[in-house]
């Protein structure tokens, strides 16, 4: 007698007695998928804004390491000693200026990253295209109207457009026609700066820069300070004006329609930066600062310092993975997000970590599978009587455990099938917004079944096992007598 097909058989033919299995499996399946949206990145809109004005799909800070679940080394508390116009730390982890940061005993911290050394050690990782270093400092922009402290800016025109974000005539008035003008990009909001118009006169007095060296538990590392006493006045014409959109909130002032959606109000990202090609931004350095010229040569943007790098990616669907990448080879010394990641960090959206999905994946799989187990105990608390015949007609106890572990691994592993197939299917929809292609697609979908099936399956074997002991030392006497 095949008790395999046997058990199969029951199952088709009395499928409300698993039900509850089933679809528990599948739920559990299907969530496990969905819980990853792209795998190993984004979709291509996501974050977009902040990928715009920050520079790239990845930021590199030299201090605020991720925190992962899977490091066991010592950590402590750092003050934060930087400035808000070296970088956007703040915008992303505004709580670092007062709560300082945590970092491994032996880290730098806080610094000046050379370009150069930083490139050298990611420049070979997959997807990795380009890496643009942050440029700015402390300004003071006077207009007709007064005077405001705003950052200038060295704009890198080769990441991703900010033609979008302008908010006169783009075609009309393109940013930075040439790039050695002393034209600039101011915000279209703000104090003073919602008044200028295109083709109007702005003086903006810049700090000299200094470039010092402090110590650290990691040694001497590099520092950027600035020196108003050797401040040098510039004068540039507005030759755009942009406004970074990055959400919406809902505008509580404003009466609610009947029966419709609260109105919204839209969220800007305002950060007085006014933006000049980094050809000006280059030039005016070397003019306040004749020993950092290096117009030309290119050693101003590979060893001048910097406390932010922006790395610009080939693919979005690759960029957890990229960035990971990055990670490993930068070490605990830097904080690496993709863009996506740090603003879910602002925003209060929860981004899991690999290692967390990972744990998350197998407690809920863990979980159908006790649900399956359990499902099939009760099957054969009310089949007792079956086995008791299969008993009488000489099943042996081995018989009885391939009995019930093929009800387990069925109702498990017909769950899981399709679970996976429902995750998978809903999962078709991010190839609209994702640069994933339909083959990486079917990998990952093959992959995602071949691990899912097999921890499902296998935690529901192991589980199930006890019961299948259990039933089978039962007697023939026993069990007909009890029923």
């Amino acid at each position: 007698m095949d008790f395999s097909r046997l058990a199969i058989t029951e199952i088709k033919r009395n499928p409300t007695r698993t039900v509850v299995g089933v679809i528990t499996c599948a739920l559990a399946a299907m969530i496990v998928v969905l819980l990853r949206v792209v795998p190993e990145g984004y979709n291509v809109g996501v974050a977009l804004p902040e990928r715009t004005f920050s520079g790239g799909d990845i930021l590199i800070f030299p201090a605020q390491a991720p925190l992962s679940s899977s490091e066991s080394h010592m950590l402590v508390w750092r003050n934060w000693h930087g400035s808000d116009w070296q970088s956007h730390l703040l915008y992303y982890f505004p709580d670092t200026g007062t709560n300082g940061y945590l970092a491994e005993e032996g880290c730098a911290g806080w610094r000046g990253m050379i370009p150069r050394e930083v490139m050298d050690r990611i420049m070979g990782i997959p997807n990795v295209k380009k890496v643009s270093p942050y440029r700015s400092l402390p300004c003071v922009v006077t207009t007709d109207r007064g005077t405001t402290m705003a950052f200038l800016r060295g704009f890198d025109l080769e990441g991703h457009p900010i033609e979008p974000y302008l908010t006169q005539n783009a075609e009309r008035h393109p940013a930075f026609t040439q790039k050695d003008a002393l034209e600039v990009i101011v915000p279209s909001l703000g104090r003073l700066f919602s008044d200028l118009g295109i083709g109007d006169v702005v003086r903006i007095t810049v700090p000299k820069v200094l470039v010092y060296h402090s110590g650290s538990p990691g040694g001497l590392v590099p520092q950027l300070a600035v020196d108003w006493d050797g401040s040098q006045e510039f004068q540039f014409t507005v030759s755009q004006k942009y406004a970074i959109q990055v959400g919406e909130e809902v505008d509580v002032t404003a009466p609610r329609p009947d029966g419709g959606p609260p109105p919204t109000i839209p969220v800007y990202w305002e950060r007085p930066e006014v933006l000049v090609s980094m050809e000006v931004f280059e030039r005016i350095i070397g003019k306040l600062s004749p020993e950092f010229a290096g117009s030309g040569t290119g050693s101003f943007k590979l060893d001048f310092p910097t406390y932010q790098l922006a790395v610009t990616v080939d693919r979005s669907s690759k960029l957890r993975e990229t960035t990971r990448l990055i990670r490993e080879a930068l070490g605990p010394d830097f904080g690496v997000y993709a863009v996506a990641e740090a603003r879910g960090y602002h925003t209060s959206h929860v981004v899991m970590p690999p290692d967390l999905h990972d744990v998350y994946s197998g407690l809920i799989i863990g979980f159908a599978a006790v649900v399956v187990a359990g499902n099939i105990y009760i099957t054969v608390v009310q089949q007792k009587r079956k086995l008791g015949l299969f008993r009488v007609v000489g099943a042996t106890s081995s018989n009885i455990i391939q009995y019930i572990l093929t009800l387990v691994a069925y109702v498990s592993a017909s769950g899981s099938l399709y679970g996976v197939l429902a995750g998978n299917a809903l999962y078709l929809i991010t190839l609209i917004g994702s640069d994933l292609t339909l083959r990486e697609w079917f990998i990952q979908a093959l992959g995602d079944f071949g691990k899912i099936m097999g921890l499902s399956v296998g935690l529901s074997l192991a589980i199930g096992f006890g019961i299948a002991w259990w039933a089978s030392r039962l007697s023939c006497a026993e069990v007909l007598s009890r029923e």
